[in-house]
């Protein structure tokens, strides 16, 4: 079985108590709190994986320090399926789907570029709600 990584929509979803049971568990508040969404998801799904970008597109849409140090104790539950590498070849892939334009002119976020070409280079599935992935 491929391994899974995780989009960062998921991880606020995960975040948010509505994955995997909607309403079950409220928003990450405290440092325990981090540790135990992040426990739960991976039990039921431990080949789930996250990359670089996603770590630093989370931690960047925190709001205040507490936040901040919630999301590096999340975040660290999980495993970089690049080991914090992200190489030219990761960029170069990023940049030739960044310039595939689709029909309707759809847009091509870079930092999904660079997921996407992760992904694609260490054999892994991308789990994403993102509908506009390249």
């Amino acid at each position: 079985m491929r391994r899974r990584s995780l989009d960062t929509n998921r991880l606020i979803q995960i975040w948010h108590g509505k994955l995997p049971h909607p309403g079950r568990f409220g928003t990450v508040s405290s440092e325990a709190t981090a540790v135990e969404a992040a426990q739960r998801w991976l039990r039921a799904n431990p080949k789930d994986v996250i990359t670089t970008p996603v770590r630093l597109e989370f931690l960047g849409g925190t709001r205040d320090r507490d936040e901040l140090t919630w999301a590096d104790v999340f975040l660290g539950e999980f495993e970089l399926l690049d080991g914090g590498d992200v190489i030219p070849q990761d960029w170069a892939e990023a940049e030739r789907l960044a310039r595939r334009v689709r029909r309707g002119g759809r847009s091509r976020g870079a930092i999904d570029c660079v997921i996407v070409a992760i992904c694609t280079r260490l054999r892994a599935d991308l789990y994403s709600d993102d509908t506009g992935l390249p």
